[in-house]
Parts: structure tokens; sequence; C-alpha cells
């Protein structure tokens, strides 16, 4: 098993890159609306400043034609750009 080694949480991308991951495995299997609202939870429990409220804004924001799909993929990046800029500011 080893030892687990600490993230470094210094490096914009790979913050981003991980969380996108993670979000990608916790919403495994599902599909459209449903695929959002796991990507929020885990976003959520990963520490995102106000998750709930990115998924509203977005949701209810002007992205007129915009499917299920996109809209999970939408929210997936922006939320994994906001907590990799928090996490790397707090270093």
């Amino acid at each position: 098993m080893g030892i687990k080694k600490k993230r470094n949480t210094s490096c914009h991308e790979a913050n981003y890159n991980y969380h996108i991951r993670k979000a990608r495995e916790a919403a495994r299997g599902l599909h459209g609306y449903e695929r959002a609202l796991k990507i929020s939870e885990y976003f959520e429990e990963a520490g995102h400043p106000h998750a709930q409220y990115t998924f509203t804004e977005l949701r209810m924001s002007d992205n007129w034609g915009q499917t299920d799909r996109e809209f999970a993929i939408d929210l997936m990046q922006k939320m994994a750009h906001l907590l990799a800029t928090n996490e790397m500011n707090r270093n």
C-alpha cells in the first residue's frame, strides 16, 4: 500500500485536472441532469465555497438550447476552475 503522498495544491492546472478527474469518477454511470447533480455534490464535499449557488446560477443563466449533457460539462469545468483557484491561493 505505501505512504500516501500529499497532493501539491500550488499548481492551478494540476488542481483543475485533479478535480475534473474526481468529479468524473463520482458521476460515472449517470447521464444528463442526474450527472450534473452528482458533480455538484462532489464539489460541495470537496470544499467548493458555494456549490449549490453555482449550480443554480448556471442552470438559470442564459444558456438557451443547452442540453443537460452540456450543462453537466459546463458545471464541472466552472466548479473545477474555482476550486482549483481557491486551493492555489491558500498556499
